[in-house]
């Protein structure tokens, strides 16, 4: 709501206009201490708010973890929910495929690690492949958070691509005493979920998949 204040002329006498000036001065103060209820400006907060109505919010300074606008809304950090996710009206996308595939190309004669000892795998869908029938293409799954999936899928030649622990580790429980998950076909695929082993450690355990081989 505007605020009004009495305006002062030049011709106006400044003693004689002493009480007018205080009570400007009263009034400002006023609304100010009403703004100061909700806007702390040495601590740079803001609380205490009814409704909040705006075309744009970001959140962050020198790294945006939030940005909503008019054609957007981008979380650009991690999110933990306590709480569920109802979606109405639309469907959930995945959209974090490794931009690199994995194949015999980017392996170049070494394995491939798929994470490491210090960090969890860092894509859901992870498109790998072999067009070297005599040689096959080694990936090295390291531990995932729990409750994290993965994704591998054949999309391109016929030769071997095997998915396994580093050597030492067994973050993948199969069958048995079988390790090893191989893919040698377009369109076979593998789908994997990290679960608590008891311990507080991530395994992964095979949730699905199409003419994945146990061996």
């Amino acid at each position: 709501m505007a605020i009004s204040v009495t305006e002062i002329l030049g011709t106006d006498s400044l003693s004689g206009s002493r009480l007018v000036i205080n009570d400007n001065f009263n009034v400002l103060a006023s609304e100010i201490n009403a703004m100061e209820v909700y806007f702390a400006p040495t601590a740079g907060t803001i609380t205490n708010l009814n409704n909040l109505s705006t075309e744009a919010l970001r959140v962050g300074l020198s790294t945006i973890l939030l940005d909503i606008n008019a054609s957007t809304f981008d979380i650009l950090t991690n999110v933990k929910m306590s709480g569920n996710l109802n979606l109405n009206g639309g469907g959930l996308f995945r959209n974090d495929t490794n931009p690199t595939p994995l194949n015999d190309t980017t392996a170049g004669g070494n394995a491939i690690n798929v994470g490491t000892s210090t960090a969890i795998p860092p894509y859901s869908i992870n498109r790998c492949g072999n067009t070297d029938i005599t040689s096959p293409v080694d990936i090295q799954l390291y531990q995932g958070a729990v409750g994290q999936e993965i994704f591998f899928m054949c999309t391109e030649g016929s030769g071997d691509v095997k998915i396994a622990s580093p050597s030492g580790l067994n973050y993948i429980v199969t069958t048995g005493t079988t390790n090893t998950i191989t893919l040698n076909a377009v369109g076979q695929t593998v789908h994997l979920v990290s679960i608590d082993n008891g311990s507080g450690q991530g395994v992964w355990f095979i949730a699905g998949g199409t003419g994945y081989v146990l061996s």
